[in-house]
């Protein structure tokens, strides 16, 4: 199989969070043309079964992508896949089509070699939103170890921080910015973020240190001549594995109302608290998997992903991506030719010798 085609016909399958049809339909064509069963679950997500003897390996990954931006601004188009200098281009080819094309090609070269081995591939939906695709398949999973394609240059990775999002709410008098107003809320988010700026929440030796940072401001309403009558304030929290969200938030309820939105596709709802996720350094199929790729050590994401909903199988998370994380959601977005085939042998490495003595 091509991994570079498919790549390249996945990124012209535009796919937002909730509309991953096209790219599914991508998918579903090239896994059915390996004479696999594909499944397409209530919400949307892709399902496949190599069946086979020994440990199931599950290789898994999100279909649906974040908006380009201005497309003009692209040096490609950005739904193109163009192939031009050694790269793929286009939005998903980092953040994670590229991980999609190959591990479809890994499943290939063991379905065209006749490998014995059971490898299940679930492709989801709604990652980018908050990871309702992978909550709603979790609970029916049962693999021994599970794949995750993020990004990560091919590095090995057991986790990341979590995150939270919690909004600061302050009420107040509505009125005339001309006249004298006691209860401005303004007032009341000005104390609040010096407050802010002081708390304490400490590290993780894993995940380092635990942030909270204040990054949006919405006032209701929005006119410069009225003092208005509620401010609202979004933080974005990360955390690590000793962190107690509720403690969290009753310490921020401290300085002002406390609310956390609800997100989610269908009939999977959650609140904006996306939990953290570490492998233990020790954990057997991590050392495992090191040795079979050559490396010494995993490494942590910078960003939230999945893996905390997939743990739920009660299976160990390996990490391990094409591309560059730091070109994923930019206007560059783009994967080397080289890393993408490389992405695919790595698969097949691992989709053979995990769970192997």
């Amino acid at each position: 199989m091509d991994a570079a085609r498919l790549l390249s016909e996945l990124i012209q399958a535009k796919s937002l969070p909730g509309e991953e049809a096209p790219a599914r339909a991508v998918l579903k064509a090239a896994l059915e043309g390996l004479g696999l069963d594909v499944e397409v679950d209530a919400l949307g997500n892709l399902e496949a079964l190599l069946e086979g003897p020994g440990p199931e390996i599950l290789f898994t990954g999100h279909m649906d992508v974040v908006p380009a931006g201005d497309e003009a601004a692209w040096p490609v188009p950005p739904f193109s896949g163009a192939i031009e200098d050694g790269f793929i281009w286009g939005r998903g080819a980092v953040d994670m089509k590229g991980a999609l094309a190959a591990m479809v090609a890994a499943v290939a070269w063991l379905v065209e070699a006749g490998t014995p081995r059971r490898v299940r591939l679930l492709f989801v939906v709604a990652e980018e939103i908050g990871g309702a695709g992978s909550r709603f398949a979790a609970g029916r999973l049962r693999p021994a170890a599970i794949v995750l394609g993020e990004p990560s240059g091919l590095r090995l990775m057991r986790g990341h921080r979590g995150r939270i999002e919690p909004h600061l709410v302050f009420s107040g008098r509505q009125g005339h910015a001309a006249l004298p107003n006691d209860d401005n809320p303004l007032f009341k988010l000005g104390r609040a973020l010096v407050a802010l700026e002081d708390l304490d929440l400490g590290s993780d030796p894993d995940t380092g240190e635990n942030t909270l940072q204040p990054t949006r401001v919405f006032v209701r309403p929005n006119a410069i001549n009225v003092v208005p009558g509620e401010v609202e304030l979004t933080l974005d929290g990360r955390y690590g594995p000793g962190v107690d969200p509720a403690g969290l938030l009753k310490r921020l309820a401290a300085l002002g109302e406390v609310v956390l939105p609800e997100l989610g596709l269908g009939p999977v709802r959650y609140p904006a608290d996306f939990p953290p996720y570490v492998l233990p350094e020790d954990h057997p199929v991590l050392k495992q998997a090191l040795s079979l790729l050559g490396q010494e050590a995993a490494g942590l994401w910078p960003f939230t992903t999945d893996a905390p909903y997939l743990a739920k199988t009660g299976a160990p998370i390996l990490g391990l991506g094409p591309g560059d994380p730091a070109l994923a959601h930019t206007l560059e977005e783009r994967l080397a030719l080289d890393e993408l085939e490389a992405a695919v042998a790595a698969y097949h490495r691992l989709a053979v010798g995990l769970g192997r003595g």
